[in-house]
């Protein structure tokens, strides 16, 4: 879920390993009462040598046995699609969706974001002009009830937004890394079904498996449904095992195409020395969906999905260690719950894309309320498996690494923390992935990520 996240916390010299107290870096935010500092590399009594994988793998009874098969898996991915709704088949939108929600969909959103009073990139607040315009550009009077979706392939990333504008709104004048009208991104060669197009025609709300919203219709190649469903449900795939992988035009691997990111999946026609060839959508000069061969590095990249073990759980998500932070995927990047869907996806695990619906994936949880002191929760962590299990919060996922001397550490996509020191209050940035115990935030109002912990959610 795309919620800004400060913990609060104290730090404690409890070894030589623990982060500093001092501020390694300023740097100026114009939102801000006071100054913003950089966060030291070592958080929340993490040591150095948790940051490769290899350290966890080591402490875990079995890191190669296998959680779930491919097939488990696809019950798995079934359940949360047929029971849960946490998922869709884009396929089957008219008998699943029921698309004459669509109207009502839109208006809700309208409407919610237009009660937040948000604040334009220039600064004005509650623009009822720019709000107007957007309204009028949703073309609500032109959405077709009962009407089959067109589908189409992703071209190029794509920001998918909850209005159709490149403009953002903002909770805070100034605060431009924090887009509330930044819903998800989409990568190249995801499949999409069109329901709907914006009134000047430039932008399309469409329907993935994971989410919904505006995307530039200049992104979006659309095709015949048997086509793209051909590309997407394709046997022979490669599958994204790097945070990113680049993606070229030529076998020489010179002209850049676009990139795509960790457990995006591409059909792959063949293997060879350092790259394997992959289909990516293009448009033809008529505008048509067209496939055609890419290339990409062989490392970058798994032939099918990794097997579902804690090792490859812990390479996955250790490998996005220190990857920047971006809310919504804004710049490219992923915050918490991409973080979450994009280590599973390498393994064939489709989450859902916000924290709220992960943390309901699963039949295997530990439930705490307000009187569930910290030992209790500590305890049920302890018995939790590592490597697959979520920890929830509202607005906050991580993944749970293990525990070590006492302490649950988790891995999590975060943007940093205030402190109190000498009764003032100083903000600290992450804003990218870090390994921390569940500290942060004691002392504060909010209380520690450890209070704070509603669920523990094992993914099996």
């Amino acid at each position: 879920m795309k919620l800004r996240f400060f913990p609060i916390f104290i730090f404690s010299f409890i070894s030589t390993f623990v982060l500093a107290q001092e501020p390694v870096a300023q740097r100026h935010d114009p939102a801000a009462v006071g100054p913003f500092y950089e966060a030291p590399s070592l958080i929340g009594h993490s040591l150095r040598m948790m940051k490769t994988a290899g350290f966890w793998i080591g402490r875990h009874p079995s890191p190669d046995a296998v959680i779930m098969s491919p097939d488990q898996i696809d019950a798995f991915n079934t359940r949360l699609h047929n029971e849960n709704k946490l998922t869709k088949d884009i396929f089957t939108l008219v008998q699943d969706l029921k698309t004459e929600t669509l109207l009502d969909d839109l208006e809700k959103t309208l409407a919610d974001i237009i009660a937040k009073d948000y604040y334009t990139a220039a600064g004005v607040n509650d623009d009822q002009n720019f709000m107007d315009d957007i309204k009028r550009n949703m073309n609500l009077s032109g959405v077709v009830i009962g009407q089959a979706p067109r589908y189409g392939l992703v071209v190029h990333f794509a920001p998918q937004r909850f209005l159709p504008t490149k403009e953002g709104l903002y909770e805070k004048k100034d605060d431009l890394e924090f887009d509330q009208l930044e819903n998800s991104a989409l990568d190249v060669g995801t499949p999409v079904a069109v329901v709907h197009a914006s009134a000047d025609g430039l932008w399309y709300y469409v329907m993935t498996e994971i989410s919904d919203g505006w995307v530039e219709a200049k992104n979006i190649a659309l095709g015949d449904v048997n086509q793209v469903r051909e590309f997407a449900e394709d046997k022979d795939f490669a599958v994204v095992i790097k945070p990113k992988a680049d993606i070229f035009l030529n076998e020489s691997m010179t002209d850049f195409y676009d990139y795509i990111r960790m457990g995006m999946r591409l059909p792959m026609t063949s293997v060879d020395a350092g790259h394997v060839t992959v289909n990516v959508p293009g448009v033809d000069s008529d505008g048509v969906l067209v496939v055609k061969e890419a290339y990409m590095n062989a490392e970058d990249v798994n032939t099918g999905y990794l097997p579902y073990t804690a090792r490859n759980i812990y390479k996955q998500a250790l490998m996005m260690l220190n990857q920047p932070y971006g809310w919504g995927d804004m710049y490219g990047e992923q915050d918490c719950s991409r973080f979450m869907q994009m280590v599973f996806a390498t393994v064939g695990i489709d989450l859902p894309r916000d924290s709220k619906d992960q943390a309901q994936v699963s039949n295997v949880v530990v439930n705490f309320d307000q009187k569930s002191s910290d030992a209790i929760k500590i305890a049920a962590i302890d018995q939790s498996p590592a490597s697959n299990t979520l920890l929830a919060m509202k607005g906050h996922i991580l993944l749970y690494l293990g525990t070590v001397d006492g302490k649950p550490y988790a891995i999590h996509d975060t943007t940093g923390y205030k402190q109190m020191v000498d009764g003032k209050e100083l903000e600290y940035a992450f804003d990218r992935v870090i390994i921390s115990d569940l500290s942060l935030g004691e002392g504060s109002p909010k209380g520690s990520l450890l209070r704070r912990l509603t669920r523990t959610v094992a993914i099996e």
